[in-house]
């Protein structure tokens, strides 16, 4: 990847609120995906002790969309469908995401989150449009 490309992403990521007040890090991200995590903590947590599924949820949805912009171009999310498989109480929950198919105008990403022993926690297929001229 270029090296103009990765500060660009790295940009956008800085200038993400949403992603910074979330707790959500990007630890990676390559052309044919990108690797984001959470470290569990108190305000992660719902009410029966563990992590969220909008923690999951979020997590998934900005590691697949990092994975998505890795071209060079600029998305938003159009549709996604995602499963809440097991909680997650404490440590960290990373996604993988990988980039099934890339199109001039979509990009589909699938993502895989795991927990600290890397059992599959969520797991979710995201669809994304280009915005980018």
């Amino acid at each position: 990847m270029s090296k103009e490309l990765l500060e660009k992403l790295r940009r956008s990521y800085e200038a993400n609120e949403f992603v910074k007040y979330n707790h959500i890090v990007i630890d990676d991200i390559e052309v044919s995906g990108a690797t984001a995590h959470i470290d569990i903590v108190p305000e992660t947590l719902n009410v029966l002790g563990i992590a969220h599924g909008g923690a999951h949820f979020s997590l998934a949805d900005t590691c697949a969309g990092y994975s998505s912009r890795a071209d060079g171009r600029e998305y938003v999310t159009q549709q996604s469908n995602f499963y809440f498989l097991k909680g997650a109480k404490s440590g960290r929950i990373t996604a993988k995401g990988n980039v099934i198919k890339r199109t001039r105008k979509f990009c589909v990403v699938d993502v895989d989150v795991t927990d600290d022993s890397g059992e599959l926690v969520s797991r979710g297929t995201f669809n994304y449009y280009c915005v980018s001229e």
